[in-house]
């Protein structure tokens, strides 16, 4: 049984690592229209698999970790568009409900790859980045012998809100509703799952993304000349 787990667990692993491997591909450069070039975060997760469809939101069947356990890497590719991958871990509560049922210990491991569109260019590149997502995942349920090793494609839907404290550092908050493409479709393979953590956005060259960092010393080629750009006089009274 154990061996059989392992390889699914590396069957996931190696999904997540072939996606990141095609969206790190040489992309077309689109320099004018780039806000940033990765963007990576850190979150805490929250599980909500309490299989009760009656009770859309109901935190008190949320399965939490005390540390962060979500990881993601976003590329930007053009006018708002960027590409997701993401894993994240939840240790399961026996206290709360998984599937209407208590008791139930084990594990949940989740892999993604999502298309992302952010709001920020139309809302005027502000603190405030709301965004929406859409995409596929694995999960796997490591539970009681009705969950062992269940292992459920998925199709997620997403919302989003970043709030930048500076050009590239933020704060993250994320809901997502995954629905389980199985047999049991729209059954107890669904949940849903948010997040909070720390994002942080890198620009094409390796450093931190910086609207104003815009040069204020220009050299020519072949010449020796200097050119200060003129700051306006101010009147005197």
């Amino acid at each position: 049984m154990k061996l059989l787990l392992y390889k699914k667990i590396g069957f996931v692993l190696a999904f997540f690592f072939l996606c990141q491997t095609l969206v790190a591909q040489p992309i077309k450069k689109l320099t004018n229209a780039n806000s940033y070039g990765w963007m990576f975060g850190l979150s805490y997760s929250v599980l909500d698999d309490d299989g009760n469809s009656a009770a859309f939101y109901d935190p008190s069947n949320w399965h939490t970790n005390v540390f962060p356990s979500r990881i993601f890497a976003d590329k930007y590719i053009y006018k708002g568009w960027s590409t997701e991958l993401a894993m994240s871990f939840n240790q399961y509560n026996p206290k709360k409900l998984v599937n209407l049922q208590l008791g139930k210990t084990g594990f949940f491991l989740a892999t993604d790859a999502n298309l992302k569109y952010s709001f920020n260019k139309l809302l005027g590149e502000g603190a405030v980045d709301p965004y929406v997502s859409s995409g596929l995942g694995l999960s796997i349920r490591n539970c009681d012998d009705s969950l062992v090793g269940n292992v459920t494609p998925t199709l997620n839907l997403g919302l989003g809100l970043n709030f930048w404290l500076s050009n590239s550092v933020g704060i993250q908050l994320q809901t997502s509703g995954k629905i389980g493409l199985t047999s049991d479709l729209f059954g107890y393979s669904d949940y849903m799952q948010h997040s909070i953590g720390l994002v942080v956005k890198i620009d094409e060259g390796g450093a931190p993304s910086n609207s104003f960092g815009k040069k204020r010393y220009h050299f020519k080629k072949g010449k020796t000349k200097l050119r200060v750009k003129k700051t306006k006089k101010t009147k005197e009274s």
